[in-house]
C-alpha cells in the first residue's frame, strides 16, 4: 500500500468537480475552513461548470481532463473533491494513474467517489481518505469534530494505532483486512467493473442516504449475492439516513438495515460515524484496520507521513 505523505502548512490542495455541480456559495465556508489550516485550495477552471441535461459538473472530457491536471500535479498535496452527487464512475476508464504513483496525493471525498476509493484504495493500493467534501464542511461549523478529524488525519496528527470505540455490537467476531467502501449505492454499482477489487479479506464500511426500505433490502441482497464479496472479512456500518418508505419509517431504518448486514458470514458492528449527517470522520481506504465487532472497536492503521 502506498501511502501519501503527511500535509504540511502552506500546501496546496486541488478542488476538483468529478461529479455533479456546484455553485460558489455552497463551497466558499469549506474553502475558508482549508484556509483556517494553514492550506491553499488550488481552484480548478472548470470547478463551477454545469453540463446539460444540469447534474454532471461539465461534460465528461472536461472532468477528466480536470482530474487528470490534479493527480498529475507533482506541487499538490492533496485533492479534496467540491461535492459527490452522480459522475465519478463516468470517468474511471480513462484515467491514467501514474502520475499518482509517482507523487502520491490524498484524495479526500465521500458518497459518489465511493467509485475513486474501491478503483484507486482497492484496486490500485494508493490509500485515500473517505471523508468531507468541501460542500460538507459547512455541515461542521458548529460540530466540528468531523472537520478536525480531517485536518487531524491530513496532518498526520493521528495516532498509529487510531480507534474508533463504542460502536454497537451486530454480529461478534474478530476481523483483520483493508478497510474499504463506502456508500452502498456506489458499492453495489462498482462490483461488476474491472475497477472494483475482490472485496474477500476486506472490512467493509457502508453508510446510505436516500434509499427507501425495499430498495436498501435489494441493495444489501445483490452485495451479499455477489461473487466479489465472498469471504468478506467483516462489515462496519455507518449512517443510513432518509431510508422511510411505504413499509417502515425512519426510525425502523437502523434494525432492517442491522438485519440485512447479519446475513453476512462475518463479523458486523454498528455505529460509525460516517455517512451524509454532520458526522463523518475521515478514514483512510486501503490501509489495514483491525474490528472486534463484540466489544465495539475499530482500530486503524493511520502511520501515513511518508510515502511507502
Amino acid at each position: 500500500m502506498l501511502h501519501p505523505p503527511s500535509l504540511e502548512p502552506g500546501d496546496s490542495v486541488r478542488v476538483v468537480s468529478p461529479a455533479g455541480p456546484v455553485t460558489p456559495e455552497l463551497l466558499q465556508p469549506g474553502l475558508d475552513r482549508l484556509q483556517s489550516w494553514g492550506l491553499e485550495p488550488v481552484l480548478d477552471d472548470a470547478l463551477y461548470d454545469r453540463h446539460p441535461p444540469g447534474y454532471l459538473a461539465g461534460d465528461d472530457e472536461t472532468r477528466i481532463e480536470a482530474l487528470q491536471r490534479a493527480l498529475d500535479r507533482p506541487d499538490l498535496a492533496a485533492v479534496v473533491f467540491s461535492r459527490g452527487g452522480y459522475g465519478t464512475m463516468r470517468l474511471l476508464e480513462a484515467l491514467d494513474l501514474e502520475g499518482l504513483r509517482r507523487h502520491p496525493k490524498w484524495l479526500v471525498g465521500f458518497s459518489d467517489l465511493t467509485a475513486l476509493h474501491l478503483y484507486v484504495a482497492g484496486s490500485e493500493n494508493i490509500a485515500t481518505l473517505h471523508g468531507p467534501v468541501v460542500k460538507s464542511l459547512r455541515l461542521h461549523e458548529e460540530d466540528s469534530a468531523s472537520s478536525e478529524a480531517l485536518r487531524r488525519a491530513l496532518f498526520g496528527e493521528r495516532t498509529s494505532d487510531f480507534t474508533l470505540e463504542g460502536l454497537d455490537t451486530v454480529r461478534a467476531g474478530t476481523a483483520r483486512g483493508p478497510l474499504l467502501g463506502g456508500n452502498l449505492t456506489l458499492l453495489v454499482q462498482m462490483l461488476s467493473t474491472p475497477f472494483c477489487p475482490d472485496l474477500g479479506g476486506t472490512i467493509l464500511v457502508v453508510e446510505e442516504v436516500g434509499e427507501e426500505d425495499y430498495r436498501l433490502d435489494r441493495l444489501w441482497t445483490a452485495l451479499r449475492l455477489s461473487e466479489t464479496t465472498n469471504g468478506l472479512a467483516g462489515i462496519v456500518l455507518g449512517e443510513f439516513r432518509d431510508g422511510a418508505g411505504a413499509y417502515l419509517d425512519d426510525a425502523a431504518i437502523d434494525s432492517l438495515v442491522r438485519r440485512l448486514a447479519e446475513a453476512f458470514d462475518c463479523p458486523v458492528a454498528a455505529g460509525l460515524p460516517v455517512g451524509h449527517g454532520a458526522r463523518n470522520v475521515a478514514l483512510p481506504m486501503g490501509p489495514t484496520a483491525e474490528l472486534e465487532a463484540g466489544a465495539g472497536r475499530l482500530q486503524l492503521q493511520c502511520d501515513a507521513a511518508q510515502p511507502a
